[in-house]
């Protein structure tokens, strides 16, 4: 990703720099260090989008296992009407019609359950990403700060 890219130049940079005997400071030219926040600043905004990108296609599949549960429990009371016509299959539809309707549910649930699980997951390493990019920024600030005094 470009921000990590940007990122590891400004580590360098601070790597490279200028160090004050006896302190472990690093002399930072503060024009350096504010291009590397506005380049961060620029390069955010395409982070939350796949963060959105990422909720919006777990709702698009919690949506679409929402519609295939409603689809198979449609088609199995279908099922379920035109057996209730035989009375001796009575029985043996209305097992049938929940089972696929327990099937239906559970394959709902599955679905929902990984679309979580995966955009928990993208959220975890984006959170993970901006927090090291959080850091990283106030350790330079930080350190220009103390330069300043």
């Amino acid at each position: 990703m470009e921000i990590l890219r940007v990122l590891d130049e400004l580590e360098k940079m601070i790597e490279e720099s200028t160090r004050i005997p006896m302190t472990g400071k690093v002399v930072l030219e503060s024009e350096n260090v504010l291009d590397f926040i506005d380049k961060i600043r620029s390069l955010l905004p395409e982070e939350i989008r796949q963060a959105q990108w990422v909720a919006k296609e777990r709702e698009r599949l919690i949506k679409e296992a929402e519609n295939e549960a409603k689809r198979i429990i449609s088609d199995a009371r279908n099922e379920i009407k035109k057996l209730a016509d035989e009375t001796e299959i009575v029985k043996e539809a209305d097992a049938r019609a929940k089972s696929i309707y327990e099937e239906a549910k559970k394959e709902a649930n599955e679905v929902i359950n990984g679309a979580n699980e995966y955009a928990a997951e993208v959220l975890r390493n984006l959170e993970g990403t901006l927090t090291r990019a959080l850091n990283v920024i106030r350790k330079g600030i930080d350190q220009l700060d103390e330069n300043k005094q």
